[in-house]
């Protein structure tokens, strides 16, 4: 059958079975079709910016309040009391052996755990530890300010000498630059080498670039 768009046959042919059967309850529930919640949150939206307009609005705008504002924002903030800091800072009244911090009473008269002493000790050095030596003399035997060198001692102490790959003799234009072996030279090429070694010829219709001076 031919399909035609717009109408309200199906595109695959429905058995008679399904055609006649019953939903469940579920399938009835799937089938629904899914809430459009778009209109509350527009609604939400519009809620949210009339409240940022009049917060806008009853903000004080004028010098005064701007002045107060820089006021309050460049003022310091109050040192915080610390573990250290029990009572207030220096007074007009404290002497130059003044401490930095007062401490009260209370704190002085503290009984200190042996836990605490413990850790308050500074760390030993090891038993066998060692510094370093200042003054350090080398201690040189009679044997070896007397000794004499053999010839062995004196081959041995001399530079491995190696012929170095990188350069090479200069020689005569005819020479190769490596060397080459008697079995190479005395080798005949084949055909297929000497193929190979011929230069690839130009085309026919090369023509070679012409003199600035033909011009």
């Amino acid at each position: 059958t031919r399909l035609t768009w717009g109408n309200q046959e199906s595109i695959w042919p429905l058995s008679l079975a399904a055609l006649g059967a019953v939903p469940t309850p579920r399938i009835q529930a799937l089938a629904q079709h899914k809430k459009d919640f778009s209109a509350l949150y527009q609604e939400q939206l519009r809620k949210t910016e009339e409240e940022r307009g009049s917060a806008k609005t009853t903000r004080p705008s004028s010098h005064k309040a701007q002045y107060e504002q820089a006021v309050r924002l460049a003022t310091p903030r109050a040192r915080s009391r610390s573990s250290q800091e029990v009572s207030p800072p220096h007074s007009p009244w404290c002497e130059h052996s003044c401490p930095m911090w007062h401490i009260s009473p209370v704190v002085r008269n503290t009984v200190i755990s042996p836990r605490v002493l413990q850790l308050a000790r500074p760390k030993t050095t090891h038993p066998d530890f060692r510094s370093n030596r200042q003054m350090v003399e080398t201690y040189i035997p009679y044997a070896a300010k007397t000794a004499r060198m053999t010839p062995r001692l004196e081959q041995l102490c001399l530079p491995k000498l190696r012929d170095s790959s990188l350069f090479y003799q200069h020689g005569g234009p005819e020479t190769p630059i490596w060397p080459v072996s008697t079995g190479a030279k005395k080798a005949t090429a084949s055909t297929r080498v000497r193929d190979l070694s011929t230069p690839k010829a130009l085309s026919k219709d090369y023509i070679p670039p012409r003199d600035l001076r033909w011009l």
